[in-house]
């Protein structure tokens, strides 16, 4: 309920603020708040759909970057270890020469 010029209306829609408005200020009027906030026309709706589904896309992408930022992090986590291994164990060895090497690949 709310007080017009003293006197309790109820409004529970917009078909009751139209009729308060069209008693009170005139019909004329309450048919341009009618325009302006009345029920969505099916071109904006289709609009609004539109939108929304463009929103769910970037959603997503945004959650698949989250997810190869991740998997580049741990990539680079096992690269560091790699790293670390192999001058931990630098021995002038084949072996430890040919991890060096593919390590220079991987790098690259």
């Amino acid at each position: 309920m709310i007080m017009i010029n003293e006197n309790w209306e109820q409004v529970k829609d917009l078909s009751d603020v139209l009729r308060i408005v069209s008693d009170k200020i005139g019909n004329e009027f309450a048919q341009k708040v009618e325009e302006i906030c009345g029920e969505p026309s099916e071109e904006l709706f289709v609009a609004y759909q539109k939108l929304e589904s463009e929103k769910d896309e970037l959603e997503q992408r945004c959650n698949d970057y989250d997810d190869i930022s991740e998997s580049l992090d741990y990539l680079n986590e096992q690269i560091d270890k790699l790293e670390k291994y192999i001058d931990d164990n630098a021995d002038g060895t084949d072996f430890m020469e040919g991890m060096r090497e593919a390590f220079e690949m991987i790098e690259r």
